[in-house]
């Protein structure tokens, strides 16, 4: 599935089945690679995420989460986590760690079971997930092939 895909799906609770929110952003772990976590839009003020351990199934209609208590307040998550908004990789630009430019990413293929990420796609190729080093605040760093 592709992440631009998934933005706007709706985010279901299913202890009371109602709509909590929509996927807005998702954020990235490498190694193995996978999506840490999706951006929430919900009602009120403030940003929200839900870490990928707690979604119970990815559909293309809806998201379900066991209860909204799920959901975190992205002003309680440090840096360091990697649901953080700094490993959000839509935007970023793609360095290998020698420090060539892969172009920008502009969308990312994942696994709506295992949130597995298949390929990071940029402004000039597919990058395969596997390849991922890390998601910073600035650039995405991926492996240099030979």
């Amino acid at each position: 599935m592709l992440f631009s895909s998934a933005q706007g799906t709706a985010v279901m609770d299913l202890t009371t089945a109602e709509t909590i929110g929509t996927v807005s952003a998702c954020t990235v772990t490498p190694t193995p690679a996978r999506v840490a976590g999706l951006r929430l839009r919900t009602r009120g003020r403030g940003h929200h995420t839900l870490d990928w351990k707690d979604v119970r199934s990815f559909g293309p209609d809806a998201v379900a989460v066991e209860e909204a208590g799920r959901i975190r307040d992205e002003k309680d998550i440090g840096p360091g986590d990697p649901a953080h908004a700094a490993h959000d990789p839509l935007g970023k630009p793609v360095l290998t760690e020698t420090g060539l430019c892969k172009g920008t990413v502009v969308d990312v293929e994942f696994d709506a079971r295992s949130g597995r990420v298949v390929h990071l796609l940029t402004t000039e190729q597919r990058i395969p997930g596997g390849e991922l080093l890390g998601v910073g605040g600035y650039a995405v760093v991926v492996t240099a092939r030979p």
